[in-house]
């Protein structure tokens, strides 16, 4: 019993550790319901999704992301240009003061390019977000094939390939 209670100890000592390690504002940025769009093999990319919640009473600045399974991840936006919709690369994100910021399919996102082996469902993916601050935060995100973390459609018809 004591050595579980001393492991839990040690195990929250340092988790309070790296996110010193890793910046004030890493602290103040929480990442959720990460998830990874699952697609058939041979694709090159695929699309990540997640909320981004500021914590802290300060903008927080998300200028990269990286993920272990990609060459290269670009922040996207999805906008109407002449009626059609069109995916635009944006440089960076910008969190506000207490804001939630969701990465979704159809809106803003993550696209994973050059991947290095498709992602299956069931798989978990490393996403890690660079802050202006030179801090960084990062996140497991759940491979899946929808929004829907059982895995059904639910009626809902979501682009494959976002």
């Amino acid at each position: 019993m004591i050595r579980i209670g001393m492991a839990a100890f040690f195990s929250g000592v340092m988790s309070l550790a790296m996110a010193a390690e890793q910046g004030s504002q890493a602290a103040v940025l929480a990442l959720e319901n990460a998830w990874v769009r699952a697609l058939p093999p041979g694709q090159p990319n695929t699309a990540a999704y997640l909320m981004l919640v500021n914590l802290s009473e300060e903008a927080i600045v998300v200028e990269s992301v990286s993920a272990n399974v990609a060459e290269r991840v670009e922040i996207h936006t999805t906008r109407s240009v002449d009626g059609l919709m069109r995916m635009e690369q944006l440089q960076r994100l910008e969190v506000g003061p207490g804001q939630r910021l969701a990465l979704a399919p159809g809106g803003t996102h993550l696209m994973l390019l050059g991947l290095d082996a498709v992602p299956i469902v069931g798989d978990a993916v490393q996403l890690c977000f660079q802050l202006a601050s030179h801090s960084q935060v990062c996140t497991s995100a759940d491979v899946r094939k929808n929004s829907d973390a059982s895995g059904s459609q639910n009626g809902q018809n979501h682009q494959l390939h976002h």
